[in-house]
């Protein structure tokens, strides 16, 4: 067997998904100054391990002194490192790092603030919402299938949510939300949805423990989906528009979420 080439995870990154590594298993990437200098401080505090750094060799003596034990500095000419990425890569910096376990399942039922994502088809509003998710205080994101959550798109558009929140993923979301709702009385389910009788969120008032329910990009969530939900909360258009982007309402909401609440 050929000996394992430290370079390897870096080649070919424009649709890049999680890569496979011989002493560490699955591995994501990580790239930029700001995301690859949160990803070392993640593994400083031993929440994750970082394998390698691949830098430019002028960005090289900056994030030296930043890496945890272990972690293997790589550098080489800017030319190079878009050659191997396979496109121009002015970033300066990328990061192997190994996929942490998943956040264990019995802890879902303890989230008083839960996105749920039964189904997304688009990297990028993924990444989105799990920053929003982050940055607005939410206990953790339930997803269902979908884009994945260490694909390069995903933690590059995150900010490092990715590794910051919990994210359980389900084959089967709803049977997941159903076991959360049952863990605790008071528990509620709220779909996002244009529907007649849908609450507008500028009123809403969440209570102490509440689930967001958001639909795939296209189809929104359909009849059977909404019954599985206890009420339906709207942002209003104005301009003639239809709807919002589901990352833009996801956050529109997630805001309202926490500042809004009726709290125990």
């Amino acid at each position: 067997m050929a000996a394992f080439d430290p370079w390897d995870p870096y080649r070919d990154l424009r649709f890049a998904g999680t890569r496979e590594h011989p002493d560490h298993g699955t591995c994501f990437i990580a790239e930029g100054r700001i995301l690859v200098e949160d990803l070392l401080g993640a593994a400083r505090a031993g929440r994750l391990k970082v394998i390698s750094v691949a830098a430019t060799t002028s960005a090289a003596a900056a994030i030296r002194g930043l890496l945890p034990p272990g972690t293997e500095l790589l550098t080489a000419d800017p030319s190079a490192l878009s050659e191997l990425a396979g496109f121009p890569f002015h970033r300066g910096l990328m990061a192997c790092a190994q996929v942490p376990p998943a956040p264990p399942a019995a802890a879902l039922g303890e989230a008083r603030r839960l996105l749920v994502l039964p189904r997304l088809y688009d990297s990028e509003n993924l990444g989105l919402l799990l920053r929003s998710a982050a940055a607005l205080g939410l206990d953790g994101v339930l997803a269902g299938p979908g884009p994945g959550l260490w694909t390069r798109r995903t933690v590059r558009v995150s900010m490092g949510a990715v590794w910051r929140i919990p994210v359980w993923r389900a084959e089967d979301p709803w049977a997941a939300l159903a076991a959360w709702k049952a863990a605790a009385s008071g528990s509620e389910v709220i779909a996002a949805a244009l529907t007649e009788n849908a609450e507008d969120a500028r009123a809403w008032r969440p209570g102490p423990r509440c689930a967001l329910v958001m639909g795939p990009e296209d189809t929104g969530l359909d009849g059977a989906q909404l019954a599985c939900c206890d009420r339906a909360v709207a942002i209003p258009m104005a301009s003639g528009m239809d709807s919002l982007n589901v990352a833009a309402a996801g956050a529109i909401l997630m805001f309202r979420m926490v500042g809004g609440s009726d709290k125990a």
